[in-house]
């Protein structure tokens, strides 16, 4: 099996080198060494990724300290450098570092965000997936929205021609249907909604 978590980290370093560090992307009000920064800190720093990764551990001044520092001595970091340690990922100690949970957390985290940096870019054009790395984003989906930030308020459908569809919600009620590719579904589904090529219908599901 192809290791795509690996494969679209290499792809998004390559992307990172070419733009440079001061390139848009479609994560709000971050640049792309905001968003090199970010990699590096959910790659080699849990504590300091805590302090920023949800409402309650965010209000814990130690680890909210923690996590502007690694920010600020990230942000300062030689661009060469900082995008090699992107490319290099983490160590095997990390929960993302290996076996499920990098199969799991990173393919869809580093397709997201190649996606991020592309589609922020003038004349985009979407790329040509791979049967497989479909399949695997698609796999992970139903995870992916149970937690938050990505939790659906409302009932929600989504439709994979020839993949297959799962709803996320209360059934019996008119709510949305996206369809489209797994690729797609999975940007839609992960707030970048102006940017995935879907379909969006109401409907009784």
């Amino acid at each position: 099996m192809t290791n795509f978590a690996r494969s679209e980290r290499l792809a998004l370093a390559a992307l990172l080198r070419e733009v440079g560090p001061d390139a848009p992307t479609l994560c709000d009000g971050w640049s792309t060494r905001d968003l090199a920064v970010h990699i590096v800190i959910r790659d080699r720093y849990p504590s300091a990724m805590a302090g920023e990764a949800s409402e309650v551990t965010a209000k814990i001044p130690f680890l909210n300290k923690r996590a502007e520092q690694r920010r600020r001595e990230l942000g300062e970091l030689d661009w060469k450098q900082l995008v090699g340690m992107v490319a290099e990922g983490p160590g095997m100690l990390s929960p993302v570092g290996w076996g499920p949970g990098e199969i799991l957390a990173n393919t869809v985290e580093f397709y997201v965000h190649v996606e991020d940096v592309r589609r922020a870019r003038r004349g985009w054009t979407r790329r040509n997936i791979l049967p497989e790395l479909e399949q695997q984003l698609w796999s992970a989906l139903p995870t992916m929205v149970r937690l938050p930030p990505w939790r659906p308020e409302t009932a929600v459908k989504f439709i994979a021609p020839g993949v297959g569809e799962f709803s996320f919600g209360k059934t019996d009620v008119k709510s949305k249907v996206v369809s489209g590719k797994p690729s797609e579904i999975v940007l839609y589904a992960l707030g970048r909604q102006e940017q995935a090529q879907v379909e969006v219908r109401s409907e009784k599901i």
